[in-house]
């Protein structure tokens, strides 16, 4: 049986740090609405009380966002807007479709990936931020009352967009098949990649298996 070729997709510390962020993440989005929502306490449990849950919040937010940065940073080469973007956005219903013959070709991400790259660079940087104001006893006397009400504002604000995004970055994950198997192990075959992303082909940074 021929075996099929494949594409490295995505190095074996981008794999490292994304999936240790899908880890502190789960963490750090549970404690955080154990606060911020008196219906949702009981998902302090997951620190084993409600106290250790304040106490570590905090700390697995530096570990999601820290880790988040430095990829996004390494992906950046990748987002930049391009040429045929605007186009595939424009055929986002033959995207649904997968109507591949009517869709523009892409790079190693498309147009709504790059909109979730920016997302979660504006909402993990303001995140790192006003958590440091809002992290007492340590940092919150440096600032003032008011700058601490803005910041436990705009940190909610950004909690909730960012677990949005997350939501579907997950479910484009799964829609397209073959896409999380990319993540786990770090290729995808070439037939894979004329298909979703056939531009990536001509990226001499991917190199075969």
């Amino acid at each position: 049986m021929h075996k099929p070729e494949l594409i490295l997709r995505h190095k074996m510390f981008d794999r490292v740090c994304h999936w240790f962020v899908v880890a502190t993440g789960i963490f750090t989005f549970l404690t955080g609405f154990s606060f911020f929502y008196p219906s949702f306490q009981w998902l302090g449990l997951i620190a084993g009380t409600p106290e250790l849950a304040r106490a570590l919040h905090p700390i697995a937010g530096l570990l999601m966002c820290l880790p988040l940065m430095v990829m996004l940073a390494r992906y950046y080469h990748h987002n930049k807007w391009e040429k045929g973007d605007l186009t595939w956005m424009l055929a986002i219903k033959d995207v649904m479709l997968e109507n591949e013959d009517k869709i523009p070709p892409i790079g190693h991400y498309n147009p709504g990936q790059k909109v979730l790259f920016r997302t979660f660079v504006i909402t993990s940087i303001v995140l790192t931020i006003t958590g440091i104001m809002m992290w007492q006893p340590y940092f919150t006397p440096f600032f003032s009352t008011v700058s601490v009400q803005w910041a436990i504002l705009l940190h909610a604000v950004c909690a909730v967009i960012m677990l949005i995004f997350v939501i579907v970055h997950f479910w484009m994950a799964t829609w397209v098949e073959g896409s999380v198997a990319g993540m786990l192990y770090g290729y995808v075959s070439k037939a894979w990649c004329k298909k979703h992303h056939p531009n990536m082909l001509n990226d001499e940074s991917h190199s075969e298996k």
